[in-house]
């Protein structure tokens, strides 16, 4: 059956990062999880990542890039990174029972649990706050949200736009226009759930929903519209990888990241 997959490229690669599986040739990977599916396109959803936090993740991600444009039936649809910085409530702040010394010199310890803080009298708006201290791995009771009266940190955070938009409407207008006789969709991104819907339901053409078994299972709301649903193995991703060194169209080597 002719088959388009499609690939939420930071939603596997996080669902993966452990493995020791990331060379991943994505057209093998689909044909080995669904071995019915003759793959006529794969549509990889990513962005370029940025090197604020990780100075060479850029040049990593860009040998992938090229290991996966030496397969003709892959195409890479950008998205962007935006960097940023915002004010979040604290959750938790790991310093409990750590020596804490200013630039003066002046030190203290604090330790464990909700610490009261005063008011700014510089600021009229201001009011006393709580901070939850406690170490790295501790347990919060799994708390869906910070205290009310949290204090705020502004925190750098890296967010990426347009890869769910962009799989969601290429998906469907690969469908409506008659390009697949049935679809994979690599993801667990529930914003995902209505245009697979609309595929398997509407559009009456099998979707298969893959989702790699290091993850955590499954959506169930992902589960719930797709026409079947299938594990990514830690088999599937050592039987997909790509050769060390890939060889491009030109005959030039492509290495593996040293790091994967």
């Amino acid at each position: 059956m002719r088959t388009y997959v499609y690939v939420d490229g930071f939603n596997l690669y996080y669902a993966i990062k452990n493995s020791g599986a990331k060379w991943l040739d994505l057209k093998t990977l689909a044909e080995q999880v669904v071995p019915a599916a003759s793959v006529e396109k794969v549509r990889y959803f990513t962005a370029r990542v940025s090197s604020l936090s990780d100075p060479g993740a850029p040049a990593r991600q860009q040998l992938y890039f090229k290991a996966l444009e030496s397969i003709p039936e892959v195409q890479i649809h950008y998205g962007t990174f935006l960097a940023k910085s915002k004010w979040c409530p604290v959750m938790l702040l790991p310093a409990a029972d750590r020596l804490i010394t200013d630039m003066a010199g002046a030190a203290a310890t604090l330790t464990s649990g909700d610490a009261s803080i005063g008011l700014n009298a510089a600021l009229p708006k201001s009011h006393a706050e709580t901070l939850t201290l406690g170490h790295y791995g501790t347990k919060d009771n799994k708390k869906a949200a910070a205290l009310p009266d949290a204090m705020k940190a502004k925190v750098f955070t890296m967010e990426e736009k347009g890869s769910d938009v962009n799989l969601a409407v290429h998906l469907l207008n690969d469908a409506w226009a008659g390009r697949f006789d049935a679809a994979i969709v690599i993801s667990n991104d529930t914003d995902l759930e209505e245009p697979i819907r609309m595929v398997a339901q509407e559009r009456k053409l099998p979707v298969y929903l893959l989702t790699p078994s290091t993850n955590r299972g499954a959506s169930e709301k992902l589960k719930n519209v797709a026409t079947f649903q299938r594990h990514i193995r830690q088999s599937h991703l050592n039987g997909s990888q790509f050769p060390d060194p890939v060889i491009d169209v030109n005959g030039n080597p492509i290495a593996k990241p040293a790091t994967w």
